[in-house]
């Protein structure tokens, strides 16, 4: 499979309070995804790359932007807050991913 979601855990939301591995995932995205208030949090370091933001309430259409990016041949990291597996979209995007067996999905912890 070419196409590739990381699905990130920002934990509390602070860069200095994420994993090492969702920093590295978040550098080598082309693509940003995610609620408004959370790609806000990542601040100014990640303001080169494309980011694409959905309102409160719009979890399924934020996972589906993520499925179309991918397909355009973009590396696609959403983002989300505490743990991806836990309060994050991690089971939507899985879910979702079913109709979309070309795209690996990659869950990263908070």
């Amino acid at each position: 499979m070419s196409n590739r979601i990381y699905i990130i855990g920002m934990g509390p939301g602070r860069e200095e309070m994420m994993t090492g591995e969702a920093i590295a995932a978040l550098e080598q995205a082309d693509v940003i995804v995610g609620y408004t208030v959370y790609v806000k949090l990542l601040g100014e370091r990640f303001a080169g790359k494309k980011l694409l933001t959905t309102s409160m309430r719009q979890e399924t259409e934020r996972c589906e932007l993520c499925f179309r990016e991918a397909e355009a041949g973009n590396q696609v990291a959403l983002i989300c807050s505490g743990d991806a597996g836990i309060y994050g979209l991690a089971s939507l995007m899985y879910e979702l991913g079913a109709k979309h067996p070309e795209t690996e999905l990659f869950v990263i912890p908070g």
